[in-house]
């Protein structure tokens, strides 16, 4: 049962900053987390790189699988429970990676803080913000991800002090522990599922009244009915164009920033970097980041939204150029911070879309709709880049030679900008 709280105040950006925080705790089952753990998890049980890499890979895509269904029980059972019980759940993965000793039994530990932890609680912190807000849906979005990316980055320094501390198998121990103190409080005590559960509405006015001091954009009418008129069936969805024109920059997105970030030290590498000079550029990267999640949720509260989707793909395929060409301290600086825009912009792009495409009665289906299709592209980044060196004589001509495809994309979808469905077959 949701709270019947009514309280004077609008909590929708009480949501904001406690989502950011459920969403920083899906660190350990993503992968800036579990690289911290790889070292060790090869060496102690003396497999190989490689082996880990494709247990992961392997992991990761029977994960997304389950994402769409996820999401259904999301819109089914709410914020606050589904939260509660995500959250304990990732909780017993996590426990679990500290008892694995076989290849085999590591691949099902990953499916499981992939499916849960980068997966599920990632989709529900979204959607605890998504259904608190219409106007300024990107605006709120560009916020909790811009919170979700400051927690998150400390999360692999925290994470690699506890290995080298107490050892890898008590360190996912301790991040069990963390997330079951940390999430489920919140969820119990601070989230809400929807502002009518406590007599409120998105954006904190009533639906008449012209928020904000009436500098919102007013959109038509036809379209903010649409927006909330109810579910649409789901082959609808996934043949709309709209859905596959977001699909089609979600698809490029994924794999190729996968792909630069994992293979980072060997990209700037090419260029003389040592590992260390190459993890430094995380740091332009997480600027980025923050950036990207910030304007490009701004604009897609605007009129420019439709060509939103265009302009992800767009700075995708400068950020191909920038790394395939550039080679001065500065052009490889503005290719990490383009890597950056590309992961917070396109975050921000998705979710502030989805809702306003399809509605909010089901965006927990629909985002995990989504959501499994940029997982499953995110799986095979690594190994693209890695086939794409080996073809092209590089890792550099590679990013260059990869540039066309977000181009094109880029075409596709200012040819077909993405507009809402107002009908229900």
């Amino acid at each position: 049962m949701s709270d019947t709280r009514s309280p004077g105040g609008f909590l929708g950006w009480r949501m904001v900053l406690l989502a950011g925080l459920v969403g920083t705790m899906t660190g350990p089952g993503q992968s800036i987390g579990v690289s911290a753990f790889r070292s060790a998890m090869v060496d102690d049980l003396g497999t190989t790189d490689t082996a880990l890499s494709t247990a992961y890979m392997v992991g990761t895509l029977a994960a997304s699988s389950f994402l769409p269904g996820v999401g259904r029980w999301i819109d089914r059972v709410g914020v606050r429970r589904a939260t509660t019980v995500v959250a304990a759940a990732f909780a017993v993965a996590l426990t679990h990676m500290s008892l694995v000793s076989h290849v085999v039994w590591l691949a099902v530990g990953f499916l499981g803080i992939r499916m849960l932890g980068q997966g599920a609680l990632s989709l529900v912190s979204t959607v605890a913000v998504t259904h608190w807000f219409r106007r300024r849906r990107g605006l709120a979005l560009g916020v909790k991800m811009t919170l979700m990316a400051g927690g998150m980055s400390v999360v692999p320094v925290l994470l690699s002090l506890g290995v080298r501390e107490l050892g890898w198998r008590w360190t996912w121990v301790a991040a069990a522990g963390v997330v079951l103190a940390v999430v489920v409080p919140v969820a119990r005590f601070g989230l809400v599922d929807r502002p009518e559960d406590v007599g409120q509405h998105p954006d904190g006015q009533h639906p008449e009244g012209l928020p904000f001091g009436g500098t919102e954009v007013r959109e038509p009418a036809s379209e903010v009915a649409a927006a909330d008129v109810g579910a649409f069936p789901r082959r609808q969805v996934m043949t709309s164009s709209a859905f596959l024109v977001l699909g089609s920059v979600t698809v490029a997105n994924g794999l190729l920033v996968t792909g630069m970030v994992f293979h980072q030290t060997n990209v700037l590498g090419e260029l003389g970097y040592s590992e260390a000079r190459a993890a430094a550029m995380f740091l332009p990267q997480a600027i980025g980041a923050v950036a990207g999640g910030l304007a490009f949720g701004w604009l897609s509260d605007r009129r420019v939204r439709a060509l939103m989707p265009a302009a992800v793909a767009a700075v995708l395929a400068a950020t191909c150029l920038a790394g395939g060409q550039g080679a001065s301290g500065v052009e490889v600086w503005t290719y990490s911070v383009l890597v950056g825009l590309c992961t917070g912009g396109g975050a921000a792009v998705n979710a502030t879309l989805l809702p306003h495409l399809f509605g909010v009665r089901s965006i927990g289906a629909v985002s995990g709709l989504m959501q499994f299709v940029s997982v499953v592209s995110s799986s095979l980044g690594a190994l693209a880049f890695s086939v794409g060196a080996d073809v092209f004589g590089g890792y550099r001509p590679a990013l260059t030679a990869f540039a066309v495809w977000p181009a094109a994309v880029t075409v596709l979808a200012i040819l077909r900008p993405p507009r809402p469905l107002t009908t229900v077959a």
